[in-house]
C-alpha cells in the first residue's frame, strides 16, 4: 500500500500539506474562512497512523460540536480504515465526562452524576431565588447564571466568589452560588460549566492522573481553539505540557463568543505559550467568490487585534452583493422573500440553499411571517430544539429519575406529571418529612405506602406516582433502553394526557414521542454496549447544530453565531443598523466592536456565491426607534456593492446616497444638511465628556439642528438620552 503522504501531495495545497505533515512539537494553523481546515485536520490524523505508525489511541482530537466530530471521524476512517476508532475524537465537554465518569470518584464524584441542561440550571438557580426570597424581577436568574458560569470558567469557587463580591449585585450572586452550587451537589449533578471546571480541577489536583492521561494521549489536536475559553485552555495546556505535540486550529477573525467566556487571547499568545511554535497560515479559500472574499478582508482588516492575513481564491469574480433598503423590518423580510421566490423559481438554487442570518433571535418573527404569508417551508435552528418539547423533557425527566434518585430538579418536574393533585404545598410536605428521615425523595417515596404526612387527594397522588416509579426502577433492571421508553410513555400517563387533548396538538405531540423511541433506538443500533446512562450523556451535550438536518428542501433561519462553521450558496444578512448590527452595548467597548466586526465577517464568509444584506430605515427596537445605517456597510469597498431599495411609505429623512470616497470604501450623504450642521460633530461612535458625568461614547443620534437628540453610555452612569443643544458635551481628544 503507498504512503499516504503520496495522496496529500496530490490532494492538499502547499500550506494544507504542510500544516498535515508538520506533527513534532507545537503547531499553530491560523486557517482562514473556507480554506479547508477539517480537510488538513483530518489527513494530518490519518497520515500519524498510516506513515508515522502513532497507535490512534495516543491521539486526541477535541472540537466544539458533535457534528462536527462525526465529520472527522467520519473521514479519517475513510483514509485508514476502521482502525481509526480507537482515537479519541470528541467535543471538550464529552471528553471531560468520560475523564469524571471514570476519576472523578478520586474527588468524591459519583459515577452516575446527572448532567444538567441549560433549563435544568436554570430552574435549579429560580429555585434557589425562591427559598431566599430574591426576586427574579429584580435580580434576573438568566444574570445571575452567567456570573456563576463565568465564575466556574475562571475556577472561582462560591466561597472566594463571595470573598471579592463588592457590589450589591455581585453578593447576590454570591449567596446564590453558594445554595446553588450545594443544591447542584446534593442532587448529584453537574452543570456544564462543571463539566468543565471539575475535570481541569481533577488532573491539576492529582499529578498521578495527569500523568496517565499524557502518556495515553501524546498528540493532541484542538480544533476552532478561538473559541477556547480559561478552563479549556487549561486543560489543552496540562495535557501539552509535557511531550509538546499540540496543534492547534483556528483562525482569531472568528472568534465570536467572548460574551460566553471565549478568549482570543489564546490563540494571539499561543507562539508565547509553547515557544518555538511553528506557524502556518491557510490563505487560499475555497468557498466563496473573490468579491465576497474582497468585502470580508475590508471589513475585517480594521480591527486590531488580529494576526495578519489575507484571503484569496482562484475562482469566479462572482456577483456583486447585494444591499437591500426597506422601510421597516417587514419591509426587509418582503425584501428578502421577494428574492428567494425569484432565486427558486428561476431554478438557481434549491430552498436549502439559502440561509437568511440575524444578530437576535427576535428578528425572526417579521421573517417567519412573511415566509409563512408566502408559503415558504423553511426551518429555524436554535428555535424549540426537540428535547425541550414539553413532553420529550417529561419523558427524559423519568429517565434521569430512575438513573439518579437524587435527581430533585427532575423529580419535581414529574411527581406531578400529569397532574396527580401534588401541588406546592404537598412537596413542600413531602421534602420536609424527607429531610426529617434523611433520605432522599425518591427513597421517601419508594420506601413508603401510607404517607401520613399528606391528606386526601395528594396521598392517593403519591402512592399513585410512586408505584409508577416501582414500576418502572423494576422496567429498568430488565428491559432494554427502547422498552425502558416506551414503559414510561404507557405507564407515567403522559400518553394519555396527551391523547385527552386538544385532537390536533395530541397527533403532533404523539408523533414527537415516537420520534423518541426512535431516537432511542437509533442510538442503540450505534452503540453496542448502550445504556440509558449513555444515551442521556449523549442528548445532554447536543447543541442546535447537532440536531439540524441539513438535508431538508426549506430556507434556514438562524443566528450569526450558530451560522459559524457552516456555509451555504446563498446568504441573507438581515438588520444592519446601528445599535442592532453593531448592538448597543458593542459600541462602549473597542473589544466588543471589534467581536461584533468580526460576526459581520463570518456572516459574509458563510456565503459561496451570492450574498445579501438587509437593513431598514426604521426599526423598534427595546422603544428606541433605530435609524442609523450599521456602520459596517460604510466599511464595504463601493465597488462590491449594488443597492436596492423598496419604500412603502415617504421616508421621514432623505435616503443616503452611495459615493465613493478616495480610500476606496462606500461613503454616505448625512442625514443633515449643510444648512443644518450645528451638532455635526456629535457623530455616532465618538467620545465625549460631561463636566458631571464624565467620559461617554455616544452610540445614537436622531433629528436635525436644534432638534438633534444623541444618546451617550457614560461610563460611571450608564446611558442618557440627551438633547444637543443643551448637552454641554466636550468631544475627548
Amino acid at each position: 500500500m503507498a504512503p499516504l503522504i503520496d495522496k496529500m501531495r496530490e490532494e492538499l495545497n502547499a500550506r494544507q500539506f504542510e500544516a498535515a505533515t508538520t506533527v513534532d512539537g507545537p503547531l499553530l494553523i491560523l486557517a482562514g474562512a473556507g480554506s479547508g481546515k477539517t480537510r488538513v485536520l483530518t489527513y494530518r490524523a490519518a497520515y500519524l497512523v498510516s506513515d508515522r505508525k502513532v497507535s490512534p489511541i495516543n491521539i486526541l482530537a477535541v472540537t466544539f460540536t458533535n457534528k462536527a466530530a462525526g465529520e472527522m471521524k467520519e473521514r479519517m476512517e475513510s483514509l485508514v480504515g476502521q482502525a481509526i476508532r480507537d482515537m479519541q475524537v470528541s467535543t471538550f465537554h464529552s471528553f471531560c465526562v468520560r475523564i469524571l465518569r471514570r476519576f472523578g470518584n478520586m474527588d468524591g464524584l459519583p459515577r452516575d452524576f446527572t448532567i444538567y441542561d441549560q433549563e435544568d440550571s436554570l430552574n435549579l438557580i429560580k429555585r434557589c431565588m425562591e427559598d431566599m426570597l430574591i426576586s427574579p424581577k429584580s435580580h434576573s436568574p438568566k444574570a445571575i447564571r452567567e456570573f456563576i458560569s463565568s465564575a466556574k470558567d475562571k475556577l472561582i469557587s462560591p466561597d472566594q466568589y463571595a470573598a471579592t463580591a463588592k457590589a450589591y449585585f455581585n453578593k447576590i450572586v454570591a449567596q446564590v452560588y453558594e445554595s446553588y452550587q450545594r443544591r447542584l451537589e446534593t442532587a448529584a449533578a453537574l452543570d456544564f460549566d462543571d463539566l468543565l471546571c471539575k475535570a481541569v480541577k481533577l488532573i491539576q489536583g492529582h499529578p498521578d492522573l495527569l500523568e496517565q492521561l499524557q502518556n495515553r494521549f501524546r498528540y493532541i489536536m484542538v480544533d476552532e481553539y478561538q473559541d477556547t475559553n480559561h478552563v479549556q485552555y487549561l486543560l489543552v495546556k496540562n495535557l501539552a505540557a509535557r511531550d509538546r505535540n499540540i496543534c492547534v486550529v483556528g483562525d482569531d477573525d472568528q472568534s465570536i463568543y467572548g460574551w460566553r467566556g471565549a478568549e482570543i487571547r489564546n490563540i494571539l499568545d499561543f507562539e508565547n505559550d509553547f515557544p518555538g511554535c511553528h506557524v502556518v497560515k491557510l490563505e487560499q479559500n475555497y468557498r466563496s467568490t473573490k468579491t465576497i472574499l474582497k468585502a470580508a478582508s475590508s471589513v475585517v482588516g480594521r480591527n486590531r487585534s488580529r494576526k495578519a492575513k489575507t484571503l484569496f481564491s482562484e475562482g469566479d469574480e462572482g456577483d456583486k452583493i447585494t444591499l437591500l433598503v426597506a422601510d421597516d423590518d417587514r419591509g426587509e423580510a418582503e425584501m428578502v422573500a421577494d428574492k428567494i421566490e425569484t432565486l427558486i423559481s428561476d431554478d438557481r438554487f434549491k430552498r436549502r440553499e439559502i440561509a437568511i442570518l440575524y444578530r437576535t433571535n427576535a428578528q425572526s418573527r417579521a421573517i417567519e411571517e412573511t415566509l409563512k404569508n408566502r408559503f415558504i417551508p423553511y426551518t429555524i435552528v436554535g428555535g424549540l430544539r426537540f428535547y425541550q418539547r414539553k413532553e420529550i423533557k417529561d419523558v427524559m425527566a423519568y429517565l434521569k429519575v430512575i438513573t439518579n434518585p437524587h435527581d430533585l430538579i427532575s423529580l419535581r418536574r414529574i411527581i406531578n406529571t400529569p397532574s396527580r393533585g401534588l401541588g406546592k404545598v404537598a412537596l413542600a410536605n413531602i421534602e420536609k418529612m424527607a429531610v426529617e428521615k434523611q433520605v432522599s425523595l425518591v427513597q421517601l417515596i419508594l420506601e413508603g405506602d401510607d404517607y401520613p404526612f399528606l391528606k386526601g387527594k395528594a396521598k392517593t397522588g403519591l402512592r399513585q406516582f410512586g408505584n409508577i416509579l416501582k414500576v418502572l426502577v423494576a422496567a429498568k433492571g430488565e428491559n432494554d433502553p427502547v422498552e425502558l421508553v416506551k414503559s414510561i410513555i404507557e405507564k407515567s400517563g403522559i400518553l394519555h394526557e396527551i391523547e385527552s387533548g386538544d385532537p390536533i396538538e395530541a397527533q403532533s405531540r404523539r408523533e414527537n414521542l415516537d420520534e423518541l423511541v426512535a431516537a432511542v433506538d437509533e442510538f442503540c443500533q450505534r452503540n453496542e454496549d448502550a445504556t440509558i446512562e449513555s444515551f442521556l450523556e449523549e442528548v445532554s451535550l447536543y447543541t442546535d447544530i447537532d440536531q439540524w438536518d441539513d438535508s431538508v428542501d426549506s430556507v434556514t433561519l438562524m443566528t450569526l453565531h450558530s451560522a459559524k462553521g457552516l456555509e451555504f450558496p446563498v446568504v441573507f444578512i438581515t438588520g444592519l443598523e446601528e445599535g442592532l448590527f453593531p448592538l448597543s452595548k458593542a459600541l462602549e467597548s473597542d473589544a466588543e466592536l471589534e467581536e461584533e466586526r468580526r460576526l459581520f465577517y463570518v456572516g459574509i464568509t458563510r456565503a459561496e456565491k451570492l450574498l445579501f444584506i438587509a437593513r431598514a430605515n426604521t426599526r423598534r427596537r427595546f422603544g428606541d426607534r433605530l435609524t442609523l445605517e450599521s456602520r459596517f456597510i460604510s466599511e464595504l469597498p463601493a465597488d462590491v456593492v449594488r443597492v436596492e431599495e423598496k419604500l412603502y411609505t415617504p421616508p421621514a429623512v432623505s435616503s443616503r446616497s452611495y459615493l465613493s470616497n478616495t480610500s476606496g470604501n462606500t461613503s454616505f450623504d448625512s442625514d443633515v444638511s449643510a444648512s443644518d450642521d450645528t451638532y455635526s460633530y456629535l457623530e455616532v461612535g465618538r467620545w465625549v465628556t460631561h463636566p458631571t458625568w464624565g467620559d461617554g461614547r455616544i452610540i445614537a443620534r436622531r433629528g436635525i439642528s436644534d432638534s438633534t437628540e444623541i444618546d451617550v453610555v457614560f461610563q460611571y452612569v450608564g446611558r442618557k438620552k440627551l438633547l444637543a443643544k443643551y448637552a454641554n458635551l466636550q468631544i475627548k481628544a
